[in-house]
């Protein structure tokens, strides 16, 4: 009894802990001194991006305050679920595609009938495939999307792979073999990835597949297909080279990405690759904040960004995904407000400032990249990731959780040796337990 009694005081104080930082009663339309307040909760932008977007959003709408509640992404959904199941969540707030976009639909507004009304010709500006991503599975659009992200590419270190005798940054999975050799004998990693994490194993087997036949895997996903058909076992097996050839690190699946993978072996200068998304694009500016102090700074070297090395038979592409969704809720009173900071952030000056940051790449569609370049591979990697991203059909996340964690086990064990056929059969038993619409 007690420990009910506790669970329940807890979400009490959860619950009003969340109605005072986000002023809670988001149908409530009082102004002050003529202006309007809107209240958003997210985990991104980080504090020091959100000042100078904030100050050019109040540039252009004075009468509008922006009441920002930022909590970190480990955090901020449980902290999102309690407010807005209690109806006291927020006007504003960030959400993410696939299972989210699911699971918080019912609390969003309908943001196509929103566009349509205060956002005029945004379908012919906004990339519609990340509109899809930010939709449900009945295609309603829970958000805007805000910021692209894509895989599979690869910070490298340009200095440190011609000391180790390799030219050029490898474009097949055979050059990449052969010069994964070189980089060993002269000491040092050839790619450090965070193999600890889900998301690589998932986000690079689905972006696999697209190299040996594009579609299947949707196709899977929504029950039509085998997770046990040949192009599925022909992904694995790739994803599987990458650790019995010895091109990842040794312990790789005991090493996440953000710190290890990043800091230990990257920014150390302790490997030449470093696996990760378009979202890591920073640190080719040698006055990237990020890598001040590190190894590779310290040195001076060339760092730029490029799509893995192509596994299958046809050419890489990226599969890209909606980094960050603005929706609104549902009840709030002041829609038309939060709706001017939305074009703000999606088509306007917020939408240069955040992508200058290099933190995702732009959901609108021919906007080029506006922040600083001061690196030697700085422009070429923006270009290059701008394109492909841009350039994408195939989707980063997919959207059952079930399938997702199934594929991540099942891509962690095929790694350690556990036999390919015997894993995809156990991920096409999830997906047969899915009920889909």
């Amino acid at each position: 009894m007690k420990k009910i009694v506790a669970l329940l005081c807890a979400l009490c104080v959860i619950g009003f802990n969340a109605f005072a930082m986000g002023s809670g009663d988001s149908g409530k339309t009082a102004e002050q001194d003529g202006k309007t307040t809107v209240t958003f909760w997210s985990w991104l932008p980080t504090v020091i991006d959100w000042d100078p977007i904030y100050a050019a959003f109040k540039a252009e709408y004075p009468d509008i305050d922006i009441e920002y509640v930022r909590t970190e992404q480990s955090d901020y959904f449980q902290k999102l679920q309690v407010a807005l199941a209690s109806g006291t969540g927020p006007d504003l707030f960030g959400l993410q595609p696939g299972t989210y976009v699911q699971q918080y639909g019912m609390f969003c507004a309908d943001m196509k009938a929103l566009a349509d009304k205060y956002m005029s010709g945004w379908a012919d500006t906004i990339n519609q495939t990340a509109v899809e991503q930010s939709s449900n599975s009945d295609g309603y659009v829970t958000g805007m999307p805000v910021l692209l992200a894509g895989v599979p590419f690869m910070l490298y270190n340009d200095t440190l792979m011609k000391e180790c005798g390799v030219a050029e940054v490898p474009k097949t999975y055979n050059e990449m073999k052969e010069a994964a050799k070189k980089i060993i004998d002269a000491g040092y990693v050839p790619m450090a990835i965070g193999g600890a994490d889900s998301w690589q194993a998932v986000d690079n087997f689905v972006a696999f597949c697209e190299q040996f036949e594009p579609g299947a895997v949707y196709e899977a996903e929504a029950g039509k297909r085998s997770w046990t058909d040949p192009v599925f076992v022909k992904a694995m097996e790739a994803w599987k080279a990458f650790f019995t050839d010895k091109v990842f690190e040794d312990g790789a699946l005991g090493i996440v990405t953000y710190p290890d993978a990043r800091d230990q072996y990257f920014f150390a200068r302790k490997a030449v690759f470093f696996p990760c998304g378009s979202w890591h694009v920073g640190p080719t500016s040698p006055s990237n904040a990020e890598i001040q102090g590190t190894e590779i700074q310290k040195r001076g070297d060339i760092i730029g960004m490029a799509a893995w090395p192509q596994v299958g038979p046809l050419p890489v592409v990226a599969t890209t995904g909606v980094d960050f969704i603005l929706s609104i809720n549902k009840d709030s009173k002041k829609q038309e407000a939060a709706m001017k900071f939305v074009d703000f952030i999606t088509r306007g000056k917020g939408q240069e400032l955040w992508t200058a940051t290099g933190q995702g790449t732009p959901v609108v569609n021919g906007m080029a990249f506006t922040g600083k370049i001061d690196g030697k591979l700085q422009q070429e990697s923006y270009d290059t990731i701008y394109q492909m991203n841009a350039a994408s059909q195939a989707r980063r996340k997919l959207l059952y959780a079930e399938l997702d964690k199934a594929l991540s086990v099942a891509g962690q064990n095929i790694a350690s040796g556990a036999d390919i056929m015997k894993e995809l059969q156990q991920v096409q038993t999830v997906s047969e337990s899915i009920e889909r619409p």
